[in-house]
């Protein structure tokens, strides 16, 4: 692209010639080409250089401001020093309008480069060889052919004379003084500018109009007409468009506009306004033969569509082969094509709608159970075409048969597996609120169904919690509720198919409230329930207490919520270990407590033998006692008559056996008992084994005394 500057400078005026070579073809009433040629240069370019650019040429009447007389677009060639040449005039069979030159005023030429960012130069004015031009008259008289001054005899009764009037006229103005003793009124009637239109200036003076022809052209206003009808004016307050049309009548059908006709005659189209009901129509009756409408309306910006409504009533937004009744779409392939919704309003939101009725427009019917009320659907391009059928769609469909106060309706969503053409509903939310994952109609609140691969619900947070919350009331939604002992916080099921039903529950696990609900107590306790072999019916089998004491087969109270007195209470037998017999059960240091449990020296160091534990254990009085249970009900005591020890008193000679909790109260480690025990044991025996030898040795010497005495 050349840069527009110092277009003055570079313009050659003294190449500003009379063209003769490659004139356009010139009509019948023209003897001589009506072009001139001029050359020029254009700056060096900025980046690389065109080999042609497009310059819009026009002649003023004004150095500067005005409106042109005359203008035109030419492209150019341009050689790499940035030189030109063109023929003004050369785009029209009749060149540049006679008239431009007929008067001996000043002519300026204008020269704009399109595309440039500068404003444009100077004009420049055209040296005297363009109005060569003038040499028009010699083929004419005062712009007439010399059969227009071919005397007419006069009319009875009128005057006559021999004189003549002398005249100068300008474009829009005609001056007459008639020489002494003649008629001027007969003399101004057969005066004025050629090509325009005659203006009774008086009631017998005739001037000139502001409606001038040039060829087949017609101005109002304008010399040089740009078109076969063409009205110029300066308006700057927008009061008024150059063109009015009315109709006086107050009919229903009585409108205002225009009509185009076809080349055979045929009227084509109607545009207008209605009087009655100001409507602006735009009407292309244009026919196929004698019966079938076949015409179209299209929108242009820059001689490309933006706009267009077909034969058939679609209509396209950038394509003039609209797919449906109305496509919008983007045909250069670049940027996003957009859809947009925008309201600027308190309480009100852009909306979209769809509405579905059975019947015609004019007697519609109801909508019925299964109809789809509104559809978005996408569809792609594939190897030869786009899509058939959709790939993937938001359907909005009726669930009953519509009246006009029963609307239920269901949204599903579609979309097409990998390597196939065939879509499927994957989600769907029904008229109760009850969501769908790969299943058509619901049956609970949210049902997921897979067929062929796994049914996972996985939740993650990156930076958060990824938390499920399942949450329980009483009362409705707008007026809730809290829950009471017992009421169910949520519930986890599994079940599976018996072979040709789902079988329902078969294992869940479930929390419950453990008292009645207030802003400071939630009380809960969690359970899990199994089905037994050969039934159909769930047990709870494990829970979890408020307190946090674990029961196992445990009981259900009143309330039916789960029992567990210690922190473990198992209701049946406990087994413990791996193989065989081994198995063991451990106090809180590791220590076994009792069962089978690992003893090996390998495991042990700073091995020390028990002292003497005989008389401390027999310092020790087993007791039988009851439980003060109803004093102490959080310690969860039994009813029944039991038997041990009292930790004072096994303190006092064994202290090693006694603990003392955060509340002050002692137990007694049992564990430890049959191990001293054990070491009292064999104080007893090793005592026995002296004594043992004691009475031998007495036996021997009684023996021995006895025998002496024999």
């Amino acid at each position: 692209m050349f840069r527009a500057v110092s277009l003055v400078g570079i313009l050659s005026l003294a190449s500003v010639t009379v063209a003769a070579a490659q004139p356009p073809e010139p009509t019948t009433h023209t003897s001589f080409p009506r072009v001139i040629r001029i050359a020029g240069t254009l700056p060096k370019p900025v980046g690389a250089p065109s080999p042609t650019e497009t310059i819009t040429f026009a002649i003023y009447a004004e150095e500067t401001g005005g409106t042109p007389l005359w203008q035109e677009t030419q492209t150019v060639t341009v050689d790499r020093t940035g030189a030109y040449t063109a023929l003004l005039g050369s785009t029209v069979p009749d060149g540049l309008p006679l008239e431009i030159f007929t008067t001996y005023d000043a002519r300026w030429l204008s020269i704009h480069l399109e595309g440039a960012n500068e404003p444009d130069q100077p004009r420049v004015l055209i040296a005297s060889v363009a109005y060569a031009l003038r040499a028009a008259d010699a083929d004419t008289l005062g712009g007439k052919p010399a059969s227009a001054y071919v005397l007419a005899d006069p009319p009875i009764g009128a005057p006559h004379t021999s004189d003549r009037t002398t005249s100068s006229s300008t474009a829009g103005t005609n001056t007459s003084t008639p020489k002494a003793g003649t008629n001027a009124s007969s003399s101004a009637t057969t005066m004025g500018t050629p090509g325009h239109l005659g203006l009774f200036l008086d009631p017998t003076d005739l001037g000139d109009s502001i409606v001038v022809q040039s060829g087949p052209r017609i101005g109002i206003g304008t010399a040089g007409p740009a078109d076969y009808l063409h009205v110029a004016f300066n308006d700057p307050y927008g009061a008024f468009t150059g063109l009015a049309v009315q109709n006086f009548s107050s009919s229903a059908n009585a409108a205002s506009g225009m009509l185009f006709f076809d080349q055979n005659g045929a009227l084509g189209q109607f545009q207008g306004f209605n009087n009655t009901n100001h409507a602006y129509v735009i009407n292309n009756i244009a026919k196929n033969g004698s019966s079938q409408f076949d015409g179209s309306i299209n929108f242009l910006i820059g001689s490309t569509s933006k706009l267009f409504v077909a034969t058939n009533g679609n209509v396209g937004m950038g394509t003039t082969a609209p797919f449906g009744n109305l496509e919008v779409t983007n045909a250069s392939g670049s940027g996003v094509t957009t859809i947009a919704a925008t309201n600027y309003s308190t309480g009100f939101s852009p909306v979209f709608s769809g509405r579905k009725a059975g019947g015609t427009q004019a007697a519609p019917t109801a909508a019925q159970n299964g109809d789809s009320l509104a559809v978005l659907n996408g569809r792609g391009y594939g190897a030869t075409g786009f899509s058939p059928a959709p790939s993937g769609a938001v359907i909005i469909s009726a669930r009953e048969n519509f009246t006009d106060t029963a609307h239920g309706t269901a949204v599903s969503f579609t979309t097409t597996p990998l390597g196939s053409v065939q879509q499927s509903t994957v989600m769907t939310l029904d008229e109760n609120g009850n969501l769908g994952l790969g299943k058509g109609h619901p049956t609970n609140a949210i049902d997921v169904l897979r067929s062929g691969q796994d049914s996972n619900v996985v939740n993650t947070s990156y930076g958060g919690q990824p938390n499920v919350f399942l949450i329980a009331g009483r009362g409705t939604h707008a007026a809730p509720a809290p829950v009471q002992i017992g009421d169910i916080l949520g519930f986890v099921g599994l079940g599976g198919i018996d072979g040709t039903n789902a079988a329902g529950l078969a294992a869940y696990m479930g929390s419950a409230a453990t008292e009645n609900w207030t802003g400071t107590a939630r009380g809960s306790a969690l359970g899990f329930g199994t089905t037994a072999i050969g039934t159909t019916t769930q047990t709870l089998n494990l829970a979890i207490l408020s307190n946090g004491n674990v029961g196992i087969g445990t009981p259900k109270d009143v309330n039916g919520l789960p029992t567990a007195t210690d922190r473990l209470q198992v209701f049946g037998d406990v087994r413990v270990g791996t193989t065989g017999t081994n198995g063991c059960i451990k106090g809180f240091d590791g220590t076994g407590l009792t069962g089978m449990c690992s003893s090996d020296r390998r495991f042990k160091k700073d091995i020390v033998p028990f002292s003497p534990a005989l008389d401390a254990l027999t310092a020790l009085q087993p007791v039988h006692y009851t439980w003060r249970t109803t004093e102490f009900p959080d310690r969860h005591f039994g009813t029944n008559r039991a038997s041990g020890l009292i930790a004072q008193d096994v303190e006092k000679v064994l202290p090693e056996l006694v603990a003392t909790d955060t509340d002050g109260y002692k137990a007694v480690d049992y564990g430890k008992l049959p191990l001293l025990t054990l070491q009292a044991v064999k104080e007893l025996k090793s005592e026995n084994d002296a004594l043992k030898s004691r009475v031998a040795e007495l036996e021997r010497l009684v023996n021995e005394l006895m025998g002496t005495r024999r």
